[in-house]
């Protein structure tokens, strides 16, 4: 993929429509697998940027959204935290270095604000879990996910 025009700038809530479909096709492919539909990720997209200390960024290219960071910021004991609850980009541009440069540019951006690392979760045997141990985080192997169906 050649990447012309490459922006880096915070979420609107105009960008919302076209990042639920971004997040539906990233989503429901492997190794995810997920059912997002437009109308439940646009759901879930809008509760996140709701939150009192929403943060979140878009990488554009060509005036169109190819990935976006999307999480909020909270105190997690004498720290502030930021926790990742979505990190996409589109498959078009995997391997061309633009995760990271969204996710180093965030970085920045946060630590400039004062906090002090995230949290997040992925699958453990994904291209995502080995982007962010190449990007310096580390698993948390004393400490589990859970998930608990009502």
């Amino acid at each position: 993929m050649e990447v012309i025009n490459i922006e880096i700038r915070k979420i609107l809530r105009s960008d919302l429509e076209e990042l639920a479909k971004l997040m539906v096709a990233v989503y429901n492919a492997p190794p995810w697998n997920n059912k997002w539909t437009e109308e439940t990720a646009l759901e879930s997209l809008s509760d996140i940027l709701g939150f009192p200390k929403f943060f979140g960024n878009v990488i554009v290219d060509r005036n169109k959204i190819i990935g976006a960071i999307i999480g909020h910021i909270r105190r997690y004991s004498t720290e502030s935290t930021f926790y990742i609850d979505e990190f996409f980009v589109s498959e078009k541009y995997r391997g061309t270095g633009l995760a990271k440069e969204l996710y180093q540019t965030s970085i920045k951006q946060l630590k400039q604000r004062g906090i002090s690392g995230a949290f997040f979760t992925t699958l453990k045997n994904s291209r995502a879990y080995n982007f962010y141990v190449k990007e310096g985080a580390w698993d948390l192997e004393d400490s589990a996910c859970f998930y608990h169906k009502f």
